[in-house]
């Protein structure tokens, strides 16, 4: 038996895998899927933490505790998007536990590097540019989609249903996760088995490509940034094939 852990990108929260994380129980495998603090179902906290808080750290620590308190060991990181940040910086912590580090059209980051650091190839100049505004003004949330139809611009979204289930559940996204860098540098963490799913519409051609340059395993989905949404049978199968290759 496998254990996965899954991880959700920014706006989102554990609800995320509500397609994905079945399909891996049904093989008799472990799968969580916990929601990061300020996010999804620990959206609440929010309003009860001051946002100097609220940053990657704080995230890092969410997945941290997870695997101390449940005694994980050879646990699978499944990070989607931003979430690339969360398990890097948890490598480099808890490498013991973790079995393998699986990014999702996830964020590599070198050593010192944030979250918008790795935006502009991704997501253009116009949005990063916004993302940068946030962090100079010293707004504390960046606001999530509010329709089917930015849903489906972002995220390439447009089943209706898919849609109106995510609306009401997407969370602000705090802004220091995005402005916090992370540090690397432990051999252990290095040495960790590193996997990366490429989605052919979600813009991370240029971190697949350093991916497979460092020797990491590429996979390939045709479907959007949210291959957990619009492709779960095809993430669940990469994902059983990574838990026993």
């Amino acid at each position: 038996m496998a254990t996965f852990v899954l991880i959700h990108g920014a706006w989102h929260g554990g609800w995320c895998w509500w397609k994905t994380a079945p399909l891996l129980r049904q093989a008799g495998h472990l799968a969580l899927t916990p929601s990061l603090t300020g996010l999804g179902g620990r959206q609440h906290l929010a309003a009860l933490l001051p946002p100097a808080v609220l940053n990657l750290d704080l995230h890092i620590q969410d997945i941290l505790s997870l695997l101390e308190s449940h005694d994980l060991e050879n646990a699978i990181l499944v990070a989607h998007a931003y979430a690339g940040m969360v398990i890097t910086g948890v490598a480099e912590l808890a490498a013991p536990r973790i079995a393998a580090l699986v990014y999702v059209n996830g964020v590599a980051p070198a050593d010192g590097e944030a979250m918008v650091d790795q935006l502009e190839a991704v997501r253009g100049p116009e949005f990063v540019g916004r993302i940068r505004q946030h962090i100079a003004d010293g707004e504390p949330f960046m606001p999530p989609p509010t329709t089917g139809a930015e849903i489906a611009q972002r995220w390439a979204i447009t089943d209706p249903r898919d849609q109106a289930f995510m609306l009401p559940r997407l969370s602000p996204q705090p802004t220091l996760t995005f402005a916090q860098p992370v540090r690397t540098g432990r051999p252990e963490a290095a040495a960790l088995r590193r996997e990366f799913v490429l989605c052919r519409e979600s813009g991370f051609d240029s971190v697949a490509e350093r991916a497979a340059a460092a020797g990491w395993g590429v996979h390939h989905i045709n479907t959007g940034h949210d291959p957990m949404v619009t492709a779960p049978e095809e993430l669940g199968g990469i994902l059983l094939d990574i838990a026993v290759g």
